[in-house]
């Protein structure tokens, strides 16, 4: 029996939570104004509103935390459950699948009771505080002293590969702080040993809240990311809220933990799910313009017109405002997606080449050189080469009268002399067709 994903599916405990964060996705709507929006998928606002800062990276989400603040006041107690079941089937799996031996490892880790989050919460706030006065007696940078210590504990892992938690911490600083640590007094080794044991609780708190992240990373597959690349996002998460935890308010960390979760994905899927990307920011206002459109076909019963979504988005919009934010939203599509059932056409076959005559244009334009060059055959050869340069025949340049007298070593005057003769030769011989007019008009 193999271990489902399905298995790791959280109870609705948190579904008001989730439905309050989550804003519409574009998968879910069709778009209105077909004629531009038919490949604006795969877009995904954020959970939480986010500034972006001047250099285009996201601020700190302080309202994601004020809207956290809130919410032992807003949820009752019995309403805060785990998301995870704790009797998940542990079957033998094989190693040769990572993502199947992941599950099977977060698995076999125990959840943890309120008592239990609040004790581990409280040990690593106590080792955040002991690396801080090993830094002060070190000289070394409290987070250093935190990332040797994580690094020295991974031996004690009870998931062997954490997707989003790896560690890039060169052996001879770990080494050298290492050394240093243990050339401590005595009386300062005590916090040494309170900053091992904050990273060991640091750990041990987010290993068992991996099945959180599975199972909320689910909600988000076939937007864009793999499931793993969505799980590690989603650890990423994690790890924030562990760090940003506050034990003394006494709720449910897997409650805390989610917003975080939620928050890493979308901002995941909005940031690397498209193959152009689009501003976490600009995301948000093209899922606002979508619903709005998507609202107003409802209510008229017909795609509404650029002006009027324009009108219903409010100051500062306008048709031409609409019109590309839409164009924004839209994905590339590969010229060599299948066309049809038996897939044995593609996408490109169907595009005109715009700059490739048609096969009239290219019959008719053979048939007038065939013309030209028996008209021509008619002059003498210097007639022949004036009228070539002059019109542009031999290299598509059309050459002037001073350039052509530089070539024959004549004036210009005496080339305007052999052009008019030589023009006036063909007008007698072709007097009776009208196939080269146009050339000698």
């Amino acid at each position: 029996m193999a271990l489902d994903v399905d298995d790791l599916e959280a109870p609705t405990s948190a579904e008001e939570l989730e439905d309050e964060a989550e804003a519409p996705d574009l998968d879910d709507l069709e778009p209105p104004i077909t004629k531009v929006v038919k490949a604006a998928v795969g877009v995904v606002a954020p959970t939480t509103e986010e500034e972006e800062s001047a250099d285009g990276d996201l601020e700190e989400p302080d309202l994601l935390e004020a809207e956290i603040d809130i919410l032992p006041g807003d949820i009752p107690p019995e309403e805060v459950e785990e998301e995870v079941e704790d009797d998940l089937p542990l079957p033998r799996v094989s190693t040769s699948d990572p993502v199947r031996q992941y599950l099977h490892e977060i698995g076999q880790v125990p959840l943890l009771t309120l008592e239990e989050e609040i004790d581990l919460a409280r040990r690593v706030e106590d080792g955040v505080a002991a690396a801080q006065t090993l830094a002060h007696e070190t000289g070394l940078e409290a987070e250093l002293i935190r990332h040797v210590l994580r690094s020295q504990v991974q031996g004690s892992r009870r998931v062997s590969n954490i997707p989003g938690t790896e560690l890039r911490v060169d052996p001879d600083t770990v080494q050298a702080v290492d050394t240093r640590l243990r050339a401590l007094p005595r009386e300062v080794k005590r916090h040494l040993h309170i900053a091992r044991d904050g990273e060991i609780s640091r750990q041990h708190l987010i290993e068992a809240n991996l099945r959180l992240v599975v199972s909320i990373a689910k909600k988000y597959t076939g937007r864009g990311l793999s499931f793993l690349d969505l799980i590690q996002e989603g650890n990423q998460g994690l790890i924030r809220a562990v760090e940003k935890f506050e034990y003394k308010r006494r709720y449910k960390f897997s409650t805390y933990a989610t917003w975080w979760i939620r928050q890493a994905i979308n901002r995941a899927i909005a940031d690397q799910a498209r193959t152009i990307r689009i501003p976490v920011h600009m995301v948000e206002t093209i899922n606002k313009l979508t619903r709005t459109a998507r609202q107003m076909q409802q209510e008229l019963g017909r795609e509404p017109a650029y002006e009027e979504v324009a009108e219903a988005m409010g100051p500062g919009w306008d048709a031409k405002k609409v019109e590309e934010t839409f164009k924004i939203a839209q994905e590339p599509v590969s010229l060599e997606t299948p066309i049809g059932d038996e897939k044995d056409s593609f996408y490109g076959d169907f595009i005109p080449d715009e700059h490739m005559s048609s096969p009239v244009d290219s019959a008719a334009q053979s048939m007038l050189s065939e013309e030209l060059e028996k008209a021509l055959g008619k002059l003498s050869e210097r007639e022949a080469m004036v009228l070539k340069l002059r019109k542009g025949l031999i290299d598509g340049r059309e050459h002037t009268l001073e350039e052509v007298g530089a070539y024959f070593g004549v004036t210009r005057e005496r080339i305007r002399q052999i052009e008019n003769k030589a023009l006036r030769k063909l007008k007698y011989h072709e007097s009776r067709t009208r196939k080269l007019r146009d050339f000698l008009d």
